[in-house]
């Protein structure tokens, strides 16, 4: 790529119009040229520009008339989101991963210039002292146990310890991941050396075995000499280990006398990570499930393929991830999302899958691999386009903005390579489940497709909604006879069909009534409402920050601030199996950006999931429990965390007011 000076600089107008102008500092002139950038959704062009190609976010401007740019003049030109409901609210919203591409196919490197963000970072925050450190007197463990009895005096951690244990392979297996968690978290409170006596010690600590009759129950007992860590399993064993490093690190290795007796609320507390919007490594992934793990949460749903690629390499299959898995300027998936031209991303071969399986398994967490269907095939479809109709002229276009991205199940070729990676996935994954997707089949699909009008009719289908979920559910069927069960999100259930209907795990995302009504029908649910826990969503209005807003605008608070279930109707937690997080990742550009959008809001998710409702603390407590002991906490373990205070101002402040609204 060329790099010649070619400068653009770009603001935001009251009409939410970007208006840029490019200027060519270069020595020489330009002609038959393209503006090559990405939104987070389709864009249109206003004034000076005319559209020339777009896929999803991609765009591809030109002038309106023939245009020589010449050293030291200037194009003006303004464009906008396609849909008025898209108001770009913060500078993720902004065009990223520009270039210049010109007609013969030469790429020039743009400096991009974004002057909402310059004026806004040249202004000093507002100081906000949150919490009161001298008089905080919440409990410093998250998630709060089931039960707190503190009593006079503390117990000093500080190494070293006198380990001692009975050699029962639940207690060891526990132990020893205990450990390996800590020493990779930086909180190095337990000891490689066991069941020894070390008269430098003065503090014990002993694990017993004791059934406690609830799955991952333990008790904890906290002397000025002693701690006593009792529980009937191995998970059991591992949590009461993980509150100790967390409350050790809080206390200063000085943790206050009691009790403790703890035990789950859901047997399902799980994070989702979009990795296909951003390819993450698996040294990231690791990071995660680690956090995870020191949160208590069980369930890593891992999205693996969306319309930008197919992740997962496979033996039937594996051009799927290795002809996908890069997108960039002329490749099968075009450079949406901020990639820029060059070819970017990458798959996850068997040995990465089992890496992530194994850590996971070491953290007591069940990895829940993602092949969302029938909806979210662009890659795919231009991989295999042998799995749409040739005769459909639906030429449907999803929420996101890409055409004709949905598998048509009338199609073999579609059914053949579908079924064979299911089955590849659930010979690979040894968890319960496998996630079929389902949801956001864009609007129109199959209207016009006379393959499958002839589905509908042999099926009895009435409509597309019918056609997804008879799909759904028949690679349901697929996923049973390799011995899984299916997750899938709400929508899979959304349409009527005569085929014995599989059971399956939905996931309502729509937000929390829909949730409700679903375990009202009798379905298992786990609840991840989105204007809740879709931790993609921005946490301010500001400008400089990072973040969606169709959801919802979720600050910390908002984390846990939510009736998980209806006071007047208890009956339903019998059919809700828990409650996930959820990372998607169109404004993430590094994988370090995760970190912030997850940290401290994974506090809230943490408390929802695993505490009891009476003692599930308020979000502004818990805000000043995650401000005063859990960013040190974070510091620790090598974590960014997100810090309110740092935009606790105005998105204008000229003006001392939002310019940019929200949807």
């Amino acid at each position: 790529m060329n790099t010649t000076g070619f400068v653009m600089t770009t603001s935001i107008n009251s009409d939410n119009y970007f208006c840029s102008s490019l200027s060519n500092n270069s020595d020489n002139s330009i002609e038959n040229f393209r503006f090559c950038f990405s939104l987070l959704a389709p864009s249109k062009a206003i004034e000076n520009c005319s559209v020339v190609k777009s896929s999803g976010g991609y765009t591809e401007l030109c002038h309106s008339e023939e245009l020589i740019l010449k050293p030291g003049e200037q194009w003006s030109f303004k464009y906008a989101y396609e849909e008025s409901r898209h108001k770009p609210m913060n500078h993720r919203w902004s065009p990223q991963g520009c270039f210049l591409k010109k007609d013969n196919g030469d790429l020039i490197n743009l400096e991009m210039i974004d002057l909402d963000l310059e004026r806004i970072s040249s202004v000093a925050p507002i100081p906000n002292f949150l919490g009161d450190k001298l008089n905080y007197e919440s409990f410093r463990l998250v998630p709060h146990p089931y039960s707190w009895n503190p009593s006079a005096g503390v117990c000093n951690l500080c190494s070293p310890i006198n380990v001692a244990f009975e050699n029962l392979e639940i207690i060891t297996s526990a132990y020893q991941s205990a450990l390996e968690l800590g020493n990779r978290l930086n909180l190095n409170l337990l000891s490689n050396s066991t069941n020894e006596i070390n008269k430098k010690a003065t503090t014990s600590l002993k694990l017993t075995f004791q059934d406690l009759s609830d799955d991952s129950a333990y008790k904890i007992t906290i002397t000025s000499d002693d701690v006593e860590i009792v529980s009937g399993d191995e998970s059991g064993f591992y949590y009461a280990l993980v509150s100790l490093m967390q409350l050790s690190q809080n206390y200063h290795q000085l943790v206050p006398c009691g009790s403790i007796f703890d035990k789950p609320r859901f047997s399902w507390r799980g994070q989702h990570l979009d990795t296909v919007r951003h390819f993450f490594s698996v040294d990231s992934l690791f990071k995660l499930l680690d956090l995870m793990s020191l949160f208590k949460l069980n369930k890593f749903h891992w999205h693996g393929v969306d319309d930008e690629a197919f992740r997962f390499k496979l033996d039937s299959y594996p051009e799927a991830a290795t002809e996908t898995s890069k997108r960039g300027n002329n490749l099968l998936v075009p450079p949406v999302f901020g990639s820029g031209s060059d070819a970017t991303g990458g798959y996850y071969d068997k040995e990465d899958i089992d890496r992530i399986i194994s850590r996971a398994s070491a953290n007591y967490i069940e990895v829940i691999p993602e092949f969302d269907l029938p909806g979210h095939n662009m890659a795919l479809i231009n991989l295999y386009p042998e799995m749409r109709d040739p005769e459909d002229k639906s030429n449907e276009v999803s929420v996101q903005g890409y055409r004709e991205n949905t598998l048509n199940p009338a199609m073999p070729e579609t059914i053949k390579v579908v079924e064979s990676l299911i089955d590849d996935m659930c010979n690979l994954f040894p968890g319960e489940y496998i996630h079929l997707g389902g949801d956001e089949v864009a609007p129109g699909a199959w209207e016009k497709s006379p393959k499958v009008q002839d589905l509908m009719k042999e099926h009895d289908l009435n409509s597309a909604k019918d056609v997804a979920s008879w799909f759904i559910n028949k690679l349901s069927k697929r996923v049973e006879l390799n011995n899984k069960k299916t997750a899938s999100w709400q929508e899979a259930e959304d349409g009527n069909h005569h085929d014995d209907k599989s059971e399956k795990l939905l996931f309502s995302w729509q937000n929390l009534e829909s949730g409700f009504d679903l375990a009202r029908q009798g379905y298992k649910v786990v609840l991840c409402p989105a204007e809740n826990i879709y931790f993609d969503m921005a946490q301010s209005r500001n400008y400089a920050d990072r973040g969606a807003n169709w959801a919802a605008v979720i600050p910390f608070e908002s984390s846990v601030d939510w009736q998980i279930i209806p006071e007047d109707e208890p009956e339903l937690e019998s059919n809700i199996m828990g409650i996930q997080g959820h990372l998607w990742c169109e404004t993430i550009l590094k994988d370090s950006e995760m970190e912030s959008m997850l940290c401290p809001r994974v506090i809230g998710l943490s408390e929802s999931a695993w505490t009891s409702n009476e003692n599930r603390r308020k979000g502004t407590d818990l805000h000043n429990l995650a401000t005063n002991s859990f960013r040190e906490l974070f510091d620790r373990i090598g974590w960014d965390y997100y810090i309110a205070e740092k935009f606790d101002i105005m998105s204008d402040p000229a003006k001392n007011e939002e310019v940019l609204a929200s949807e």
